[in-house]
């Protein structure tokens, strides 16, 4: 049995989605000012049992969501996001607001991050930031400064990590949706493990700054395939501060939803990628989700093989950042395994892990020059308990790297991919499918995944 605080008949009006909104404020029958206050009272209800925020912008959500009804009340609405309440991930940096990464507050950002600036010049209303794990190396999202983010769907479950935080305030309808990041899977395994539809854009498609890192993008987490496009269509445009950021590339992403279809659609399938060992339940459900995707016309084949095992190379990507990040003696100990590991990467490591990411690339591209769309579980398994890695877990071990086995490839060589739930385990616990495509192909992805949820 799923925990009433991911059912939207308790509280209809917080897990509206974003063209309900919008058609609401259009017609006069919703109010932003309505919206935003229903959303506070909400949060303001359960986030001492979720730890999905740190921090609450208040007063500053209410008068713009004032601004925001008097635009309506005009015709002269911004976006479609105008008046929608919306939430952003610990580090990516809100002016006013502080950017913790896990750790106690400092002193508050002075200005906002690319797609902050994008998400205020279209209306949204940032309603505040939401938790992660301490410097994003622990796959759930526990930490000292904050507490221990409790999965909405299962309170006993963390949301996983490290935009657990996100992932927590969306499925328990704390925002309309969520801002978070990907290093590894970090969008993608807290949306598997709530039930959420989550995006990990191309890498350079939503510009990312500041902290860019060769593996890490902000993407969306939402309700639908189709609020992710809404994300994206404001999110992914040119900010001329990150030196990464592509071209605009002039997409409605949520015209490119309609008529969405996966008939015809060359679809990898691929159930362990050669190396995962996946939970008998998620294998089970995401095989009758595969045997859906074929009754609705693609054309499937199952590959056994699609890489080698990444995570070697991946810890020595992710960790090269983390060589002087130790902040004490009294870091967890799973933080301080990682500093450990990091210390100690030589420069043959690194030129292991550009040979390897090369290859890993080109083992991708050759499953991309055959097929559309590789599609596997998410997560080889359901929600971990919330106690689990923290403080004591194993980054390094057999654990951490089955979790992140099917996520973390597509970071190292820039590539996008998407969660869309595809079910729920025997316990209620949702189990996510994983889409995942060549650079550039964040339409496609969105539009099949809308496809998909359709059927399912």
């Amino acid at each position: 049995m799923r925990n009433p605080m991911v059912d939207p008949a308790a509280d209809p009006l917080c897990f509206q989605d974003v063209e309900s909104l919008a058609l609401g404020y259009r017609q006069g029958t919703r109010s932003p000012i309505e919206v935003a206050e229903r959303m506070l009272a909400r949060i303001e209800r359960l986030n001492p049992e979720l730890c999905a925020y740190y921090e609450i912008a208040r007063t500053q959500v209410l008068e713009l969501a004032s601004v925001s009804a008097a635009r309506h009340r005009a015709g002269t609405a911004l976006s479609m996001l105008d008046g929608v309440p919306v939430s952003v991930k610990d580090h990516i940096d809100v002016s006013g607001m502080a950017s913790a990464r896990g750790y106690p507050m400092g002193a508050a950002a002075t200005q906002d991050s690319p797609l902050v600036a994008r998400l205020r010049e279209a209306g949204a209303l940032i309603l505040g930031k939401t938790t992660m794990p301490e410097l994003s190396v622990i796959p759930v999202t526990h930490t000292r400064a904050f507490g221990l983010t409790r999965n909405p769907v299962d309170l006993s479950r963390s949301p996983g990590g490290s935009s657990g935080g996100a992932a927590a305030a969306t499925g328990a309808g704390l925002c309309t949706f969520a801002i978070g990041s990907d290093g590894g899977g970090s969008i993608r395994l807290p949306a598997a493990f709530v039930g959420l539809a989550g995006h990990k854009p191309t890498l350079g498609r939503v510009p990312y700054h500041p902290g860019q890192t060769d593996r890490t993008v902000a993407g969306p987490l939402a309700r639908s395939v189709r609020d992710c496009a809404h994300a994206m269509n404001v999110i992914a445009r040119p900010d001329g501060r990150d030196w990464m950021e592509l071209p605009a590339d002039r997409v409605d992403y949520v015209a490119a939803l309609e008529g969405a279809s996966l008939a015809g659609v060359r679809v990898a399938y691929s159930p362990d990628y050669g190396y995962q060992k996946v939970d008998p339940q998620v294998a089970a459900i995401v095989e009758v989700a595969i045997e859906a995707m074929a009754r609705a016309g693609a054309h499937v084949r199952r590959i056994d093989r699609v890489c080698e095992d990444p995570f070697r190379i991946y810890m020595t990507q992710a960790a090269l950042r983390l060589r002087s990040a130790r902040r004490s003696t009294e870091d967890p100990s799973a933080i301080t395994g990682v500093l450990d590991f990091a210390a100690a990467i030589t420069p043959e490591d690194i030129q292991r892990m550009y040979d390897e990411r090369n290859r890993l690339g080109a083992d991708l591209l050759g499953v991309f020059r055959q097929y559309d769309v590789l599609v596997s579980p998410t997560s080889p398994v359901p929600a971990p308990v919330s106690a689990d890695f923290y403080p004591e877990g194993d980054t390094l071990g057999e654990a951490n790297r089955n979790l992140i086995g099917f996520t973390c490839p597509v970071n190292l060589v820039h590539m996008p991919a998407l969660s869309v739930n595809c079910g729920y385990t025997r316990e209620g616990w949702p189990v996510g499918l994983q889409m995942a495509g060549p650079k550039a192909s964040d339409a496609g992805l969105l539009a099949w995944g809308h496809a998909f949820e359709q059927i399912v």
